[in-house]
Formats: structure tokens, C-alpha cells, sequence
């Protein structure tokens, strides 16, 4: 890695015609988004924890495509192989899927070249970078005034099928995106009914229902995942799909990561 002259942005290196789309298997492209989940991740957790996480515009396509933004102040977008973070009119980070090149500039307005992707590329820089952008956001942000909302209270009815709690994952955790390839034959059902303390006549029903074990592909490396293990989750994180090999973003422990993923992925 080496630094070369001051740049102000990364897109006259960057191809402007994307190499993958929607209709392309997330294998071909999934492990490019790491750096850059990363990211976003971060700028998701700062934003709820400064409160102004809702007055960002957040979108999510299938999974595949991930945005934050606030107006012209930032962005972090993750779309099909592709990655980039811009501050203002400045691209300072992108991942270009065409070449597997990262282009980074970091705090001092230096362009960083000379290392080829890596999903371990060290974005600390842009984080710190996309930090002070929340920090203006967060002073500079009023948030407009609405009008009290009753809450609902619900109380618990009838237990149909009872839930199994599992609790929060414990330790540290890891997002990843998981391509289902089987599940276990052993299902867990459950079903509750609530009515509302203001209306008992007004009910409402939940359930859900996960496989034991799901076998998963995660970064090229194949393994069992327990249900159990996945914290607060009462349904399959894959439920409703109806793609033969869907894909979703979950959280895992990062002891499972390590054990079942790092320990087996290419040098």
C-alpha cells in the first residue's frame, strides 16, 4: 500500500457500467461486500444511538442491495458486487467489481493504491470519516414534531404452541450473508394469541417456525448452523422465500465465525 497525490474523488477510476445485477447468483459477488458491510453496519448502530436514524433514507433490495444516506451529507451503498461510501460530492471508498480493486481516500485527502481487494482491508479511515459526518448530522438535525400515538397494549391471550426462548446471542457477533442450501428435518412450531387490554374483542395471533439446523454457505465455506444459536430469532431468517438457494443477512456468533469460516477459507 502507498499513498500518491491529494485526489478528490475516486470516481474517474472507477468503470461507471456495473458488472453484476439482480438476476446473478450472490456467489459470484457476496464476498466483495464485506469491507463495506462493515461500514454499514456501523453507520446503522451510530445512527440509532444518536438518535437520527430516522431521518435517513435506508433501503434494502432483497438483500442485495443496501443504502443509508442523509440528503448530500453521506451515503454508504452496497449493490450487487459493487460498494462505495461518498461524503458530500467525494467518493472516498469504492470496491471495483470489475478488477477487485479498492480506492480509498482517506482523512488527509490522500488516494491509497497498490493493494488489491481483500475482505480484511482495514476500514477503520472511513469509519472515523463517515463518523463526523453523523456528528454534524446529530447537532445540526431537529426532528420534526408529531402528534402522541397510543400504544396498543397487548396481553398475552392463550399459548397455542409454546415458543422455546433462546435468548440474545452471547458474546460477540458477526453479520454475514448465509445462502441456504438444506435444513434439518426436525421443525420447531409456535403460536400465541394476544388481545388488546383497551378492546378484548381485538386479537391478534403470532407464529413462526425454524428448522433445528440449517446447512449454510457463508464466504465459500459450507457448514451446519444451529437455530439455537442465532439469538432472539423465532423464525427461520429465510422464511417466505420461495428461491431454491435464498440468501439473507443474519447475525452469528463469532466463535461459530471462526470455528466453522475463517479456519477453512483459501489463503
Amino acid at each position: 500500500m502507498y499513498l500518491v497525490k491529494p485526489t478528490f474523488t475516486v470516481d474517474p477510476l472507477i468503470r461507471s457500467d456495473r458488472r453484476y445485477s439482480e438476476s446473478d447468483h450472490p456467489r459470484l459477488f457476496s464476498r466483495l461486500h464485506t469491507p463495506a458491510y462493515r461500514v454499514f453496519n456501523h453507520v446503522v448502530k451510530a445512527l440509532l444511538k444518536a438518535n437520527v436514524y430516522s431521518a435517513c433514507t435506508v433501503m434494502n433490495s432483497r438483500g442485495q442491495h443496501k443504502h443509508v444516506s442523509y440528503k448530500s451529507l453521506f451515503s454508504v451503498t452496497i449493490s450487487y458486487g459493487y460498494s462505495t461510501v461518498t461524503i458530500g460530492a467525494r467518493t472516498i471508498f469504492a470496491v471495483n467489481e470489475w478488477d477487485k480493486t479498492i480506492y480509498h481516500i482517506n482523512q488527509f485527502g490522500m488516494l491509497v493504491k497498490g493493494l488489491k481487494y481483500t475482505q480484511g482491508y482495514d476500514v477503520s479511515d472511513v469509519i472515523s470519516q463517515i463518523d463526523e459526518c453523523i456528528e454534524v448530522l446529530k447537532e445540526c438535525y431537529v426532528a420534526p414534531a408529531s402528534e402522541p400515538v397510543r400504544e396498543t397494549r397487548w396481553a398475552l391471550k392463550q399459548v397455542i404452541q409454546d415458543r422455546p426462548y433462546h435468548g440474545p446471542i452471547k458474546g460477540s457477533s458477526v453479520s454475514v450473508q448465509a445462502t441456504l442450501l438444506a435444513t434439518s428435518k426436525n421443525l420447531v412450531k409456535w403460536k400465541v394469541e394476544w388481545y388488546d387490554m383497551d378492546n378484548p374483542s381485538r386479537t391478534r395471533i403470532e407464529s413462526g417456525v425454524w428448522a433445528k439446523a440449517y446447512k449454510v454457505e457463508i464466504d465459500g465455506a459450507v457448514a451446519w448452523l444451529p437455530h439455537s444459536i442465532l439469538g432472539e430469532l423465532y423464525s427461520s431468517p429465510w422464511a417466505g422465500s420461495h428461491i431454491k438457494h435464498p440468501t439473507a443477512f443474519i447475525e452469528v456468533p463469532e466463535w461459530w465465525y471462526r470455528k466453522n469460516v475463517l479456519v477453512i477459507l483459501p489463503a
